[in-house]
């Protein structure tokens, strides 16, 4: 069976009734909350900090914060995003705290008594026994709380987690630009495909994993997705965590150029930040890149939404969640995807 990603496809225009971009619709439901655009920050220590979460939630989108540090320390980055309380019924700053399985409910415990109501079970391979009795305990405790799981890149792994209790499902497998699980083991779905199949089951799914600009991300929403979660779309802007480096250009006339770090979370950086050294019974399925910089995060959402404005436009529809049913999408050549790109370069 063939599987797809992006770069197979192209979307076939629609009659437009649509007077300009600026008239279409870009919010959805999350939980609780009505969010204005359909982008979440990564949960990635190199993304998604408080600073990216608060300002995530200023755009109108959603910040995941990273599990890869102390319950200390998240319940203080989550501080820092939560800091004001609910107001009636909206909350003027909030964020997805995400979890591990290993550490039991110790995490979610501490995170719920301090008011977080929005969890993510954060795991590569989440079509897992335990991930759903994670689950399982989880909404037994609460089941008013918003929890996400994943990654699944099958039908039979969302519906599984949906069985289980899962609010939201995370998709994608070995996309990520800082992944080499596809190199490492061999598995994986690329993404299109993975969304086509994980859609057919009742619930939001959030595509992770290999977005690269905003036609994949109107592709995403094609393919059944509800939000896109960027990761390396918003590596090297002002608000991800880190230090700012500068490195010599090899110009004729040499001049320093800043940059920022990226990387995978199951790199071996990250594994020995967090673990104190990567084990040696597994290898590394990260790597860690380096990322000129960006700016204002601001910036990169506003143009990456842009494209999702147009691409509704192209589509026929006002709101997203026409775009699946509405929208046709055929296999594309490899002359055919060069033929797209700006002056037919790769």
């Amino acid at each position: 069976m063939k599987a797809l990603s992006f770069n197979d496809v192209i979307l076939v225009p629609n009659y437009n009734g649509i007077k300009s971009r600026k008239d279409v619709d870009t919010s959805v439901r999350f939980g609780s909350l009505s969010l204005g655009i359909p982008i979440l920050s990564a949960a990635m220590d190199t993304i998604t900090g408080p600073t990216m979460a608060r300002k995530m939630f200023e755009l109108g989108g959603l910040g995941f914060l990273h599990r890869f540090c102390s319950i200390e320390d998240n319940i203080d980055n989550y501080r820092k995003v939560y800091a004001v309380a609910y107001e009636g019924n909206a909350p003027t700053n909030d964020a997805v705290v995400s979890l591990g399985i290993n550490e039991g409910l110790d995490r979610f415990h501490a995170l719920y008594e301090i008011g977080a109501r929005f969890f993510s079970i954060d795991t590569a391979h989440a079509h897992n026994k335990h991930v759903g009795n994670f689950i399982k305990q989880i909404k037994e405790f609460d089941d008013k709380i918003t929890l996400v799981a994943g990654s699944v890149c099958t039908y039979a792994g969302s519906d599984y987690l949906a069985s289980c209790g899962a609010d939201i499902i995370r998709v994608g497998i070995g996309g990520s630009s800082v992944c080499q699980t596809r190199v490492k083991t061999g598995f994986g779905v690329p993404l299109f495909s993975a969304l086509l199949e994980c859609s057919k089951v009742d619930r939001p799914i959030i595509a992770d994993g290999g977005v690269r600009n905003s036609g994949d991300a109107v592709k995403c929403f094609v393919a059944g997705a509800t939000y896109v979660m960027c990761g390396s779309l918003l590596a090297g802007t002002e608000e991800t965590p880190g230090e700012l480096f500068q490195y010599k250009s090899k110009s004729l006339v040499p001049y320093f150029e800043p940059y920022k770090i990226l990387r995978g979370m199951a790199s071996i950086e990250a594994q020995q930040d967090f673990y104190g050294q990567q084990s040696d019974w597994k290898t590394a399925e990260g790597v860690t890149v380096e990322v000129p910089y960006k700016g204002p995060v601001a910036n990169v959402v506003g143009d990456l939404i842009g494209g999702i404005r147009s691409g509704l436009t192209y589509a026929g529809c006002s709101t997203l969640d026409k775009l699946r049913h509405r929208v046709t999408w055929r296999e594309v050549t490899h002359s055919g995807y060069i033929e797209g790109t700006p002056y037919g370069k790769n």
